[in-house]
C-alpha cells in the first residue's frame, strides 16, 4: 500500500513535533518517507505466527545522508491507511 502525500504530510508533521534530535547514526536531520508501507507480524506468546494474522503497519523514515531507517508505527502517528 502507497502512502498519499497528505499521509506523509502528517506523518512528517508528527515526527517533527516531537522529534529532539537528527539521525542517530550521523546527526542529520533530512529524512525520506518511503511510499510503501512495511509490517511487522504479530507472534503469540506461543512462539507461532500467522500468515495473514494481526500486524503493525509502520513507515519507513530514511536519512537523506546515511541511508539509516527508522520504522515508526503509522497508527502511533495518527495516520489513517483507509484515507486517500
Amino acid at each position: 500500500m502507497a502512502l498519499t502525500t497528505r499521509q506523509k504530510n502528517l506523518i512528517v508533521e508528527k515526527l517533527t513535533s516531537v522529534s529532539r534530535n537528527g539521525c542517530p547514526i550521523c546527526q542529520n536531520r533530512n529524512w525520506t518517507i518511503a511510499d510503501e508501507i512495511v509490517m511487522a507480524t504479530t507472534v503469540s506468546l506461543g512462539g507461532s505466527t500467522v500468515i495473514g494474522g494481526p500486524f503493525i503497519p509502520m513507515a519507513q523514515v530514511i536519512c537523506a545522508n546515511c541511508g539509516f531507517v527508522a520504522h515508526h508505527a503509522v497508527g502511533a502517528l495518527g495516520v489513517n491507511l483507509s484515507d486517500d
